[in-house]
């Protein structure tokens, strides 16, 4: 299951303000939440967002991704890119696939590769055209 920190819409018109919460993938912008981590409240001057950085820690290290939003306020809070962005590792030796063995192989004996699968009209042209031959 993946799983997403994000936030949902609350408040009326033209006066927003966002509940932080945890939410399967699949789930709507406005749905159901795993559990919720606080709020942010764009309009506030005092105390524009309260998260709960224990539990926002948790989730990330067990593997949520936070939306673009919530990056920013993830990194406002205090806590570290490192937590949801993982070192990207190159690989020393590129392996190299089966297919491409293969397709080494078959060229070194000379057999050659259709580019198109054969349908029933070019089947029964290359059975007349072997015909003809003959």
């Amino acid at each position: 299951m993946s799983v997403h920190i994000r936030l949902t819409r609350a408040g009326r018109r033209h006066l927003p303000f966002y509940h932080i919460a945890v939410f399967d993938v699949r789930v709507r912008r406005d749905g159901a939440p795993i559990e919720e981590l606080g709020f942010y409240d764009p309009n506030s001057k005092t105390e524009p967002v309260r998260l709960d950085v224990e539990r926002a820690k948790f989730w990330l290290s067990n593997g949520a991704k936070p939306s673009e939003t919530m990056a920013s306020i993830l990194k406002r809070s205090g806590l570290t890119v490192e937590l949801w962005q993982k070192p990207r590792v190159k690989a020393s030796k590129p392996k190299v696939s089966t297919a491409l063995k293969k397709a080494e192989k078959d060229k070194a004996r000379g057999v050659k590769k259709r580019t198109k699968p054969r349908t029933a009209n070019s089947k029964l042209r290359a059975e007349r055209k072997a015909a003809k031959k003959k």
